[in-house]
């Protein structure tokens, strides 16, 4: 591809995303984490308490709803983290999965040459056999 289609496309792709793009994926990507670990630590204490006051029969558990507020908000930090790091993951997934592409095409390539070669003998020959019997191609002769 040459230079000069190589930078359009590349400007052609920064339209796509939006100005403050940068800032929200590194405003994901840190307040994903912190989120999932302070949700982890609410729900981690909520359940903590809960399993304390069952086990002891202390009466009712008295921080338990910390695990309301834990719960929902790792499931925040998670999708924070999810939509900050989605870019990365799925350029990691690319790279991994392109020698194997590559690999598999140019096996089917090789090893089904014989095949191509048989299916494009036999329609010629169909095609040919038509043209000398006076039919075009494509028609529905009976």
């Amino acid at each position: 591809m040459p230079a000069a289609d190589r930078r359009l496309r590349c400007q052609q792709m920064n339209t796509i995303q939006s100005p403050r793009h940068n800032g929200v994926r590194r405003f994901l990507r840190i307040g994903g984490p912190i989120a999932l670990a302070v949700g982890g630590l609410f729900a981690l204490v909520g359940v903590g308490s809960f399993l304390v006051a069952m086990i002891n029969n202390s009466g009712p558990p008295v921080l338990f709803f910390c695990a309301f507020i834990g719960l929902p908000l790792m499931f925040i930090g998670g999708a924070m983290c999810l939509f900050g790091f989605v870019g990365a993951f799925a350029r990691y997934v690319a790279a991994e999965q392109a020698p194997v592409a590559r690999d598999t095409v140019n096996y089917m390539a090789e090893n089904t040459q014989d095949a191509v070669r048989t299916v494009a003998r036999a329609a010629a020959q169909g095609v040919t056999e038509g043209i000398q019997r006076g039919q075009a191609p494509g028609s529905d002769a009976k």
